[in-house]
């Protein structure tokens, strides 16, 4: 499916020129039009090249040429359409791209198009998703093209990401990816291998997105399926639904019980806080101690998390 805000034209332009404008062309174009006419003979910029053209009854450096372009962009940017396969406008990735969320869902759930949004608390769970077990999630697209990403609840815990490393960027892999947080560095490994065609590098600078919106802004990898090896349904361990909430639960509680743990440690001066019930807070990690947070992870969000849930 293309983008709604897609547009094409077929533009003109001057092949003598020095720089290079592009015109659209309009339905009600001039008859006298001075390119397209005998009088192009008159045209400065022609004139300096017509003695290796011969005559005609339009001038030999118009070119024209079919373009597309985005009219929810502030700047229009014309896009040769030879190179329109390049652009994530026509196909499903177009859901991704920050101007289509600001305008066609203000409200940044445009991955749950015409799909329902559950919720553990805080904690959203698109219905239409796929999780695994380590957190992370991907959605297939119509056209085949997959974008993952880590969930609401892994985000939650972190509270901040200080910086992001792509471990893959291509090729056939499993998506990894590396986050910094609290001085830590910890690596999330999506189970599946895919065929991985570019990472969102946009983070690297703007880590904030995974946190605020990891179901659209903050997704990781764009990637196909690896069709040369086989899947079996439900051998891959990845939920969505019901089961994706009913796991969601489960999750909380189990790092709600962590937290109390936490909390219940005396402080320097030998006083404990009592567990007053409630849920954990976001950036839990933040709290702990390198090997405390080392021992979430390898619970909660490493590759291990995925494996312990198969045994």
């Amino acid at each position: 499916m293309r983008c709604p805000f897609l547009r094409e034209a077929q533009v003109k332009f001057c092949r003598a020129s020095a720089y290079r404008k592009l015109i659209v062309r309009l339905a009600e174009q001039p008859a006298a039009e001075r390119c397209s006419s005998s009088e192009y003979v008159n045209c400065p910029a022609a004139k300096q090249h017509l003695e290796e053209h011969p005559s005609a009854d339009h001038c030999p450096f118009l070119h024209e040429s079919l373009v597309q372009y985005c009219t929810a962009a502030a700047v229009t940017k014309y896009i040769p359409y030879s190179e329109s396969v390049l652009s994530q406008c026509g196909t499903d990735s177009h859901r991704y791209c920050e101007l289509f969320l600001g305008l066609a869902q203000p409200e940044g759930t445009a991955v749950a198009e015409g799909t329902g949004v559950l919720t553990e608390d805080d904690v959203k769970v698109p219905a239409h998703l796929l999780y695994a077990q380590n957190h992370m999630w991907m959605e297939e697209g119509s056209d085949g093209t997959c974008h993952i990403g880590v969930d609401a609840f892994l985000t939650k815990a972190l509270g901040t990401i200080d910086h992001v490393t792509f471990v893959t960027t291509k090729g056939f892999h499993r998506p990894a990816v590396s986050f910094s947080v609290n001085g830590v560095e910890m690596q999330f490994i999506f189970p599946l291998r895919m065929n991985i065609k570019r990472a969102n590098t946009y983070l690297r600078t703007h880590p904030e997105k995974i946190t605020s919106d990891p179901y659209t802004l903050g997704w990781l990898f764009e990637a196909t399926p690896d069709r040369s090896l086989p899947r079996n349904a439900g051998s891959d361990g990845l939920m969505n639904g019901a089961d994706a909430l009913v796991w969601m639960q489960r999750e909380k509680e189990r790092m709600t019980s962590l937290a109390h743990r936490v909390a219940a440690r005396p402080d320097m001066k030998g006083a404990v806080l009592m567990a007053d019930g409630g849920s954990f807070q976001t950036g839990l990690v933040r709290h702990l101690g390198k090997d405390e947070l080392l021992s979430l992870y390898n619970e909660f969000f490493s590759l291990q998390a995925v494996w312990n849930a198969h045994v």
